[in-house]
């Protein structure tokens, strides 16, 4: 064991090679990556232009409405952050949220514990996450192929389950979102804990072990990385986080959409970008797609407030992610000069 990071046994004169080698794949800080702090400036500016074109924008109330609108797209990112850290990208979060929101709108309500449907989505959400993580980890398929394929899956089931928008949930679940502890949304607490449980996670050592396999597969592998677990874990975490993206998408509608995760895998991947996470692997941060979420979110505040029509927000979404990645590969590109001149 090196670091917390388990690596194959005889260590002897090879161990000190193998812990430099992981401490360099594992997660890192680069004080010259600013792509986090334009995320958040980009939000505060998308914040305070639509508090200027909608007076009281700003007061607690439209705050925690705000914090809830962005609330499943957080969800979203942090689970797809974590896949993206390995280098992959999962697309089946849109079918686990439509399948989520389909049986909460037709289940919560006729039988059974609004807790016991709950879970059961979170359980779907984490087994599709197991079978994806399977097939990339240990049959070595392409991530792209197979979550493009789970995707398709999970939202044929969500359409059993729900054949058209509608249903409801319980009027208790669905008014948790708007309400407010010590002053403060609830929606806002809820972005609070995640931010939290994310700088928790990422100082254990499935973390690390993710970090690694996106900066270095081979070189992961060599320290001792178990990469079918380790992927597993990763796509796993990113169903669970689907699984509650459809409960906070549930709660906010009062209802259900079999097609209603669809339209979030474009804007999942790129609240991560636009956060700082490299599609590449192995560098990013949670911190950075909260405002990456929170961009999006107000983006579509903004051109609504601007009256202007709803393809705007599509394409403004677009824009923002080539831009976002044509400034991190420019970033990467920098940083690899930099580190050949100095080599």
């Amino acid at each position: 064991m090196i670091d917390g990071v388990g690596v194959h046994p005889g260590g002897g004169r090879g161990e000190p090679a193998l812990r430099r080698m992981l401490a360099w794949l594992g997660p890192r800080s680069r004080s010259g990556d600013i792509r986090p702090v334009a995320a958040w400036v980009l939000a505060l500016a998308f914040l305070f232009t639509y508090a200027g074109l909608q007076p009281g924008t700003l007061s607690r109330g439209q705050i925690g409405i705000i914090c809830a609108d962005t609330l499943s797209l957080a969800a979203l990112g942090l689970g797809q952050g974590i896949v993206i850290l390995t280098a992959g990208v999962d697309l089946s979060v849109g079918g686990v949220l439509s399948l989520g929101t389909a049986i909460a709108a037709t289940h919560f309500s006729n039988g059974g514990t609004t807790l016991e449907w709950s879970l059961l989505i979170l359980l779907i959400g984490v087994s599709a996450g197991a079978i994806n993580g399977w097939l990339v980890g240990h049959l070595g398929l392409q991530p792209f192929i197979v979550t493009l394929a789970t995707w398709s899956i999970f939202d044929g089931i969500a359409l059993y389950v729900l054949p058209i928008q509608g249903g409801s949930v319980p009027k208790g679940f669905s008014n948790w979102i708007n309400n407010s502890l010590i002053g403060i949304p609830d929606a806002a607490w809820v972005l609070i804990v995640m931010v939290v449980v994310w700088l928790w996670f990422k100082r254990t050592r499935v973390a690390r072990q993710i970090f690694a396999v996106g900066s270095d597969r081979e070189g992961a592998r060599i320290a001792g990385v178990h990469m079918t677990r380790t992927l597993m874990t990763a796509y796993m975490i990113s169903g669970f986080c689907a699984g509650l993206a459809a409960l906070f998408y549930a709660m906010l509608t009062a209802s259900g959409d079999p097609t209603a995760g669809d339209g979030l895998i474009l804007p999942s991947v790129a609240a991560v970008v636009i956060g700082g996470t490299s599609l590449f692997g192995g560098q990013g941060g949670f911190v950075g797609t909260v405002a990456g979420a929170l961009t999006l979110t107000l983006l579509g505040d903004v051109i609504f407030a601007f009256n202007l029509a709803s393809y705007w927000t599509v394409f403004a979404d677009g824009l923002l992610l080539i831009v976002a990645v044509l400034i991190g590969g420019g970033l990467q590109s920098l940083q690899a000069r930099r580190v050949r001149r100095h080599a």
